[in-house]
């Protein structure tokens, strides 16, 4: 299947431009703030050291800098990581030990194929097009590659996006969906894992955050609070394969995430937690998940059991970052010390016993979940 899929992009006429939208750049410039990276930050080597530690709670501790994405393999035994200044690497869970290395231009966002045999990396920042570099103008630059994740052999790349500010696999590893612009504009893709074709093109919506009903037939997406004064600040959840709007309300969200059961979607934005029906989007409860700094990510654990919850200053390293899990049936809350400065991406185990998290500390930590 992957080599139908490196085929069939080989010969592919959907590639990228150099043609970039104003609305291209604009969100390309301002889908840096999100990562909250600054772009003289680069080249850093990554893991240099992992440590596992006697703490009751943190299990594994990673050396990583600037990890700003993080994702649990579905089996439970590997993690991938990676960011804007941190190489994309695959590592033992258990152990922390470097598996395989991807030589990704940048890693800032990545998810895992559902047999764990591979994984989609993208990177986006903006840069100068070298062609016409005494001009000045800004480019905005991304790179899709599917890559071995046991051999951290690179297997192809999309070239259909400008910019890519957000990416997720479908739990049932048929597609991929690339948010971001294109040379047209503002667009979702959804992509074929097996052969590449891009099957649908979902306009109308500036999206910087996404998320995979469990069934996969639909996608939900949002601006961040961040960029969202800029464009228009809707959640939608929208068919995957048609690309109809199911639902489309007021608000942003910083994070998505589904429940197992796809009936609620947890939206972290500002200080809280916001559970809507997915059917009608109506808001069932809400909680503040912490004091005096922004949430950045928020999820939901595979049992259904937890919400987690990370976050911190957005655009620059905060001491106030936070690791927080809510249990729903009883509404208390669990905070995990350990981190010292913002927090950005988190990642739940499949069996929901442990939570993995990386901060603008230069560190990842593993979590036990009690």
């Amino acid at each position: 299947m992957v080599q139908i899929m490196r085929n069939r992009l080989a010969n592919s006429k959907y590639t990228s431009t150099t043609q970039l939208t104003r609305r291209s750049i604009c969100i390309a410039g301002l889908g840096l703030l999100t990562a909250g990276l600054s772009l003289n930050v680069r080249h850093i080597v990554g893991a240099s050291s992992y440590t596992v530690t006697p703490d009751a709670h943190m299990l594994l501790m990673r050396q990583n800098n600037y990890t700003s994405s993080i994702a649990w393999s579905h089996d439970g035994s590997r993690i991938a990581s990676g960011g804007i200044a941190a190489p994309v690497e695959v590592w033992n869970a258990a152990t922390g030990k470097t598996q395989a290395s991807l030589l990704a231009k940048d890693g800032v966002l990545l998810d895992w194929s559902l047999d764990g045999q591979h994984i989609v990396t993208a990177g986006g920042f903006e840069g100068i097009d070298q062609s016409n570099a005494a001009s000045g103008v800004p480019q905005a630059v991304s790179e899709v590659v599917l890559w071995d994740a046991v051999t951290g052999k690179r297997l192809t790349t999309y070239n259909g996006m400008s910019y890519v500010s957000a990416l997720a696999w479908s739990p049932d590893g048929t597609r991929i969906a690339l948010a971001g612009s294109d040379a047209v504009g503002a667009t979702v893709h959804v992509c074929d894992t097996h052969t590449g074709n891009l099957l649908l093109a979902y306009r109308g919506h500036v999206a910087s955050r996404l998320a995979w009903s469990p069934d996969s037939q639909w996608i939900a997406s949002s601006i961040d609070s961040i960029i969202g004064g800029v464009f228009e600040r809707t959640l939608r959840i929208w068919n995957s394969t048609t690309g109809q709007d199911r639902l489309v309300w007021s608000g942003t969200a910083n994070s998505l995430s589904w429940s197992p059961d796809g009936a609620l979607i947890a939206c972290g934005d500002e200080e809280v937690v916001q559970l809507c029906d997915t059917g009608t989007g109506a808001l069932t409860s809400s909680y503040k998940a912490n004091s005096g700094a922004p949430i950045l990510g928020v999820a939901w654990s595979p049992n259904g059991r937890f919400i987690a919850t990370v976050g911190g200053s957005p655009q620059f390293p905060d001491p106030k970052g936070f690791v927080q899990v809510r249990e729903l049936a009883s509404g208390h809350t669990t905070a995990y010390h350990g981190h010292t400065l913002t927090v950005a991406a988190l990642s739940w185990s499949p069996a929901s016993d442990r939570l993995v998290t990386s901060s603008y500390d230069g560190t990842i930590r593993v979590w036990e979940i009690a």
